[in-house]
């Protein structure tokens, strides 16, 4: 039967439910492995044609992207602590660039100001109206409306400058043109694996569709609940799948539960030939 026939019977058809639940095991775990391979592959194209836009950016921006640290400006860190070359407090200028392309940014009148001669003081560092702050052992920004500082004393010692930027960007621009594959691969195989972990999920989803059949007078047990589970997964991934492509704030918790809950009581329909 065509793999896309079987998706359709699998996300509603009760007559198929009535065979799956008396077919092997080994029926509906073929099936689960075929629709794994199938989602992934949906999975990969979808997120790497959505990703497009982002690689290109990188792609012409990368070469510029050392020019917005500042030519004269060298930031040493030794031993967790910060100095610099540059009378301070310093300020870098938040980029109009980055002004135009978030809303953000326009809360900001600088990118970063350095002070490390000064203990730290919140007014203070309200008054600078910059998106962070650099002090000599902290990092302070806005985190989701609130302020983070995050210490600097379990970083190496290291020298940050417009050249060693540059540099590092050069070192690391032609993997920039291998994302594709690498992005399409990796999504591949976490979309593979992310379905058939549902597996895992069954040994408690089944005691709920083996509920459900209980409520309707199905005698199809827990092993043919979780052979049913196998299929019944389908139209919750598909649906999650979708929702979490378009936006991530469109799914919620219990989701793939209920959806599941709401195919096994469409699906599983009372019948005279049962399970063994």
């Amino acid at each position: 039967m065509n793999i896309f026939i079987k998706i359709k019977n699998a996300i509603y058809n009760p007559d198929y439910y009535k065979e799956v639940v008396q077919k092997p095991f080994s029926y509906s775990f073929k099936y689960l492995l075929v629709f794994a391979l199938l989602f992934a592959l949906v999975a990969s194209i979808v997120l790497t044609v959505k990703f497009i836009p982002v690689v290109k950016a990188l792609q012409e921006k990368a070469p510029e992207l050392a020019n917005y640290f500042p030519q004269e400006l060298t930031i040493n860190i030794k031993n967790g602590e910060v100095s610099t070359n540059v009378q301070e407090p310093y300020f870098v200028k938040m980029p109009q660039d980055w002004e135009d392309s978030s809303s953000h940014y326009k809360n900001f009148e600088n990118q970063i100001v350095i002070n490390t001669k000064d203990k730290f003081d919140i007014n203070t560092f309200k008054s600078y109206k910059t998106a962070m702050l650099l002090t000599s052992d902290s990092v302070i920004y806005y985190s989701e409306n609130q302020i983070a500082i995050n210490s600097l004393n379990n970083i190496k010692d290291f020298t940050l400058n417009r050249q060693i930027i540059a540099d590092l960007i050069n070192k690391f621009k032609p993997l920039i043109n291998i994302l594709f594959p690498i992005l399409f691969i990796a999504v591949f195989f976490i979309g593979f694996f992310m379905v058939v972990w549902k597996m895992v999920y069954l040994l408690f989803g089944a005691l709920i569709i083996w509920l459900i059949a209980k409520i309707k007078g199905l005698k199809i047990g827990y092993k043919g609940s979780y052979k049913a589970g196998m299929q019944l997964i389908t139209g919750p991934i598909v649906l999650v799948g979708i929702l979490s492509a378009i936006s991530p704030n469109l799914t919620f918790k219990f989701l793939f539960t209920i959806l599941l809950i709401i195919l096994a009581l469409v699906n599983l329909k009372k019948t005279e030939v049962q399970a063994v």
